[in-house]
């Protein structure tokens, strides 16, 4: 009998622009932390272009964090409060601690400013 796979949290949503060698190196040490990840290239999303149709994606599975290295991508009003976009800097010559760092980080300030509303 097959091992039954571990349900993750998946909390990240990665676009189009992250490089695919960065991405599964931060899946991996978010799987053992228990935590799971998304690509657009690998999701639903695949050819998807317009940021609304993948925050209503991203809003229906309880994907907090969109995280892109498009420096001009604006969330769109209406996800405002429920989503947030974070603009990565570094390329794939930043480390794969300091990216998992910046994305908890973030989630963590953006679940106390939610609450503190």
């Amino acid at each position: 009998m097959r091992k039954e796979r571990p349900k993750y949290t998946t909390l990240f949503f990665f676009d189009r622009t992250v490089p695919r060698e960065l991405y599964y190196k931060i899946q991996r040490r978010l799987n053992i932390m228990g935590y799971g990840a998304v690509w657009q290239p690998n999701s639903a999303m695949r050819g998807a272009r317009n940021l609304e149709e993948i925050c209503t994606y991203c809003k229906a599975r309880g994907i907090k964090i969109i995280a892109s290295f498009y420096r001009d991508l604006r969330l769109p009003k209406q996800f405002e409060g429920e989503l947030l976009l974070l603009h990565l800097k570094g390329g794939r010559h930043k480390s794969v601690n300091k990216i998992i760092s910046l994305l908890f980080s973030s989630l963590r300030r953006f679940e106390r400013e939610k609450t503190d509303k």
